[in-house]
């Protein structure tokens, strides 16, 4: 396994990658694909590809070891992967008004994911208050990390940016990003967060903190309790159990597509529903080396889920599903979801479900019933305008502001049904009473105590392997082919990009 000692943030090469990068970014334009991906658009998705290829630079410059339902909850839910028009580029500070006290003249410039970026906004302006700041916040469109890494690798200055876990120590190699282990009140604040969030948030084996948490979430699994009180079932443990409530539920007559998950080519859906089912079913996908590993827990899962597509146990166009296909299970269509733990809250919400009151969170099902967790980090760029000036934003956002209240996180837990990575927060007697509403706190803890953190995210190619996954999964699944064949094809392309980044 790579150390951190390998880890040579000031090598000469990692410097001279930025430069040759830039030579090559009119030879691959930026593509802006509408997201989900449609069937119409998937003669573009090479084109995604060819975004992560341009950064296959960075090889050589690191040398490490219902749809009535839709309208309404897209209201509400204004989810990341939703393409929104206008309000990229906005600048906080421009509809501040008049100030009382002259704001430094440099603006931090701040870049977010399509997440509710109404809010955000408002969060600038309230932390622009506080602190007597200037910030520039711009919202990316699409799909966030490879464009992303586009700005960064064109060399835009950014200070305060949004990021998965995966992409943590791709972006620190790279030299994108900066650790901020030194910056004072950190050992507080790791002694405050919950240690799998720590990990998450650190450089490999016990590398430096690079980040502070943005939510923290898992994926729960979600049933709806009034159709398995119609088909006279209990809640299955496994996942052969699953199929077979699942083929019941849809002879019964109580749902046509009982089956429901995040099969969406995007990095937060088919990808963390695989590795979830997985953990489950206690397969380890990697080994602590970086290896895939081939074994029949993997197998299991591929092939249990590929039989919900021929079976006609899902909806037909599930790979193409707006909003992580809340809206869809939100409309009662659906008995059984694997999704963002956040999203059990749109589920029980009257303004927008149908089935608000009759969905239900259980343990998920499989060999060892364990889920994927993840921590999603605020970072700071490698040259922040005023290290002081960047590391306040960081803390508004990513913790307590300097008025000892957690302003940006509270609101995410309690409007959105975010969790965190505080222990404080998720003890809130507010936030605890607020997420009691909606799904059951003793489960969800339970859930939790045995999740499973992806630690394979922390290799530099892992999301680069991760799109191809998404891609030969969605195919296998579509056309039946051979399980052999794609465990063949995941095992080889996990080999080839490890021998490209060593």
């Amino acid at each position: 396994m790579t150390t951190y000692s390998k880890w040579r943030k000031n090598d000469p090469e990692i410097k001279n990658f930025v430069g040759q990068l830039k030579k090559n970014l009119h030879s691959c334009p930026i593509v802006r694909l509408n997201r989900p991906y449609s069937s119409s658009s998937r003669s573009e998705i090479p084109k995604v590809i060819c975004r992560h290829s341009r950064l296959a630079e960075i090889k050589k410059a690191i040398t490490i070891g219902g749809t009535s339902m839709i309208s309404s909850l897209g209201r509400h839910l204004l989810s990341r992967r939703q393409i929104l028009q206008g309000a990229a580029g906005l600048s906080a500070a421009a509809m501040m008004g008049p100030r009382a006290f002259a704001a430094p003249s440099t603006p931090i410039s701040f870049v977010g994911w399509q997440y509710q970026p109404q809010i955000v906004e408002e969060n600038v302006k309230t932390f622009m208050k506080l602190y007597d700041e200037s910030v520039n916040y711009e919202l990316v469109s699409g799909d966030y990390h490879p464009l992303a890494e586009t700005k960064l690798t064109g060399g835009q200055h950014i200070d305060m940016l949004y990021s998965e876990e995966n992409y943590i120590a791709r972006w620190h190699a790279a030299n994108w990003i900066r650790d901020i282990e030194s910056l004072p009140g950190v050992a507080d604040i790791k002694a405050g967060m919950f240690p799998v969030s720590v990990e998450s948030l650190s450089l490999p084996n016990g590398g430096p903190l690079c980040g502070l948490p943005y939510y923290a979430g898992y994926n729960t699994f979600l049933y709806n309790d009034e159709h398995l009180a119609k088909a006279g079932v209990q809640t299955p443990e496994t996942w052969d159990a699953v199929l077979e409530v699942c083929r019941k539920l849809k002879r019964d007559g109580v749902s046509e597509a009982p089956f429901h998950a995040m099969w969406q080519q995007q990095w937060p859906n088919m990808s963390w529903y695989m590795f979830a089912a997985w953990y489950s079913e206690g397969a380890k996908v990697f080994d602590a080396d970086g290896n895939f590993v081939d074994e029949p827990a993997l197998r299991k899962i591929l092939e249990i889920n590929q039989t919900f597509y021929k079976e006609k146990l899902v909806v037909e166009d599930i790979m193409t599903l707006p909003g992580e296909g809340v809206p869809s299970y939100a409309s009662g269509r659906h008995t059984f979801m694997v999704v963002h733990d956040y999203n059990h809250k749109v589920a029980n919400d009257p303004a927008v479900s149908k089935i608000a009151g009759k969905v239900r969170n259980a343990i998920m099902p499989g060999a060892t019933r364990s889920t994927m967790a993840w921590t999603a980090a605020y970072l700071m760029g490698s040259q922040p305008v005023d290290e002081e000036r960047v590391w306040n934003l960081l803390q508004f956002f990513g913790g307590k502001a300097k008025d000892g209240q957690y302003h940006v996180i509270k609101r995410w837990a309690l409007e959105f049904g975010l969790g965190s990575g505080y222990k404080e927060v998720m003890q809130d007697p507010e936030i605890v009473a607020s997420f009691s509403k909606w799904r059951d706190l003793d489960i969800s803890a339970k859930q939790l105590g045995m999740a499973t953190s992806r630690a394979i995210g922390k290799a530099i190619w892992f999301p680069e392997w991760d799109m191809f996954m998404m891609q030969q999964v969605q195919e296998y699944i579509r056309s039946g082919s051979s399980t052999d064949q794609l465990v063949a094809s995941l095992a080889a392309k996990a080999s080839e990009l490890k021998a490209q980044y060593q």
